[in-house]
């Protein structure tokens, strides 16, 4: 289907959804499941490949001026036709973080496929078809792209057909942890953080699709940032994570570290002291972990001076790590 020069996406009101085939009978399960699709998605035709029942659940979480479409459960196929495409009046671009299993994106005699944590950018008016292996329930996490804001940041105006746009060197660890940030805080993040990282996530994805590595600083930055925090709360339990590790990790000065993280409002220092603390805190509160001594679960969690862990602790909660874990039991 041509693109119009200047054609935009019509506007759609979006409204949070949850289906869950578990809450209908077993024979309705599967036509409820597709019907669901289309609503959060678009007109799709998903095909059960696996024999037995079929489960699944999808949600639709409104995100700025677009969506992320999750959807996991028993394995199956997508298809989107030309047909389908000639009697729709609404394109977007999906961007698919695949988060179990793994799945194949067949478009424009192009395949793809992704695996846990990988992405790819793919234009709805385009016909495609997606395929998940039967033996393994999957998930994936597919972000629904305002068609005029991916084009506006692609050269040209068009993308290529499918695209693996976490394979680019530079550009893809930030659209990975961009896409991650935005579907894990989908439903706490604030309208105007939500649209500066779906804002970032559109341009770094259009930039990777086109293998560009001019893409402007400023626009990366919402994605470098959680980027930088998703690898700092990876290593909280190591403890020589320091600036320059995580500075020489993503290429960047100290100095430029320091300043990526002043929209917190905290050091990274004092970032890292608070996020440990309160994974210490909520281990003590944890009753699986009522005779794991205190010791150990500070040494886990990055600490190598007890004395000064101490003195954190009770600075942030108020009370000692011991009377915080026995207040905590009741």
């Amino acid at each position: 289907m041509a693109r119009e020069a200047g054609e935009t996406s019509p506007a759609r009101k979006r409204q949070y959804g949850v289906w869950r085939t578990a809450d209908v009978a077993e024979p309705e399960r599967y036509a409820y499941f597709r019907e669901a699709v289309c609503e959060a998605f678009m007109d799709l035709s998903p095909e059960h490949a696996r024999a037995g029942p079929f489960d699944a659940t999808v949600e639709s979480i409104p995100l700025a001026e677009g969506a992320v479409n999750r959807v996991s459960g028993t394995p199956h196929h997508v298809r989107r036709t030309r047909a389908q495409i000639g009697r729709s009046s609404e394109q977007c671009y999906f961007l698919n973080l695949q988060l179990e299993s793994e799945c194949t994106i067949e478009q424009e005699n192009r395949s793809v496929r992704l695996a846990p944590g990988q992405v790819a950018l793919f234009a709805s008016d385009l016909p495609f078809r997606i395929f998940h292996p039967p033996d393994a329930d999957m998930s994936v996490a597919s972000f629904w792209l305002p068609r005029d804001l991916v084009e506006e940041a692609l050269p040209g105006g068009s993308a290529p057909p499918i695209c693996r746009v976490s394979d680019h060197p530079f550009l893809g660890p930030l659209i990975g942890a961009a896409a991650r940030t935005l579907n894990r805080g989908a439903h706490a993040v604030e309208a105007g953080e939500g649209g500066l990282l779906m804002e970032s996530l559109i341009r770094l994805s259009a930039g990777a699709s086109a293998a560009r590595r001019d893409v402007d600083p400023g626009s990366a930055r919402p994605a470098l940032l959680a980027a930088v925090l998703e690898h700092v709360e990876s290593r909280l339990g190591d403890p020589g994570l320091s600036v320059g590790s995580v500075a020489a990790r993503f290429g960047i000065s100290k100095r430029y570290l320091h300043k990526l993280l002043e929209p917190t409002g905290d050091s990274f220092s004092r970032h890292v002291l608070r996020r440990r603390l309160e994974r210490v805190a909520s281990e003590l509160a944890a009753p699986e972990r009522a005779r794991t001594p205190i010791a150990e679960i500070a040494y886990r969690n990055g600490f190598s001076d007890l004395s000064w862990f101490n003195r954190g602790f009770k600075a942030q909660f108020g009370a000692t790590p011991r009377d915080f874990r026995r207040t905590a039991r009741f």
